[in-house]
């Protein structure tokens, strides 16, 4: 069975990768409007509970993260597994839930391969200090990203529309369409990217295009 390693989303050497499963074979049964999305949305719920904890750890990171960044100029590497684990298990959640991706069930325990996976290649934990002065810092890496954030939020009316019309393929061919998967794969990555920035994780700039 093909596995999320099998696609890779990320070719353009930047830090954060996101890779989809290649498989396309679904049951037919997602396929039932509304019926298929909540039944996903329900099984996904051990998932959303675990991003509850790692969303709480997340916003102490952001209470107190500008401290070893201001003092050291480095991320404390106590801070990277579950920054990275909240916005991988996010991208699985999404995945599996929101676009009805095909594969297993995406496994509860971090760092196990699934369907969707996040891989961060950081080679070094420093940071510029200016990013740690308490609030500035965070208010600026979000006034960067802007241009992102307009593009994301045109790509998610597209998805909203999309989503409208997953459904007939998969319920009438069984299989998930090859469209969807590099729509949604590209949405991924670049919401993915821009969160991991945004929670100031020591990457550089994400760039504005897809793909």
């Amino acid at each position: 069975m093909a596995t999320a390693q099998a696609q890779a989303a990320s070719s353009d050497g930047y830090p954060v990768h996101v890779t989809i499963t290649e498989e396309r074979e679904l049951n037919r049964l997602w396929g039932i409007p509304v019926i298929g999305h909540l039944a996903r949305w329900f099984m996904a719920i051990p998932h959303i509970v675990v991003l509850q904890v790692l969303g709480f750890v997340t916003w102490i990171w952001f209470l107190v993260g500008w401290i070893p960044i201001l003092l050291n100029g480095r991320v404390p590497a106590i801070a990277i597994k579950p920054l990275t684990e909240y916005i991988h298990r996010g991208a699985r959640v999404a995945g599996y839930a929101m676009f009805l991706m095909p594969g297993e069930y995406p496994p509860l325990e971090p760092g196990a391969p699934g369907p969707t996976d996040v891989e961060f290649d950081l080679e070094s934990l420093e940071i510029n200090r200016l990013w740690g002065i308490p609030v500035v810092g965070f208010l600026v890496r979000i006034l960067c990203v802007l241009p992102q954030l307009i593009v994301l939020s045109f790509a998610a009316i597209l998805v909203v529309l999309s989503l409208l019309v997953l459904w007939i393929p998969i319920l009438i061919s069984g299989r998930y369409p090859g469209w969807a998967a590099s729509f949604y794969g590209s949405v991924l990555r670049y919401g993915t990217r821009v969160s991991a920035y945004v929670m100031l994780l020591p990457l550089p700039y994400p760039p504005l295009w897809f793909d």
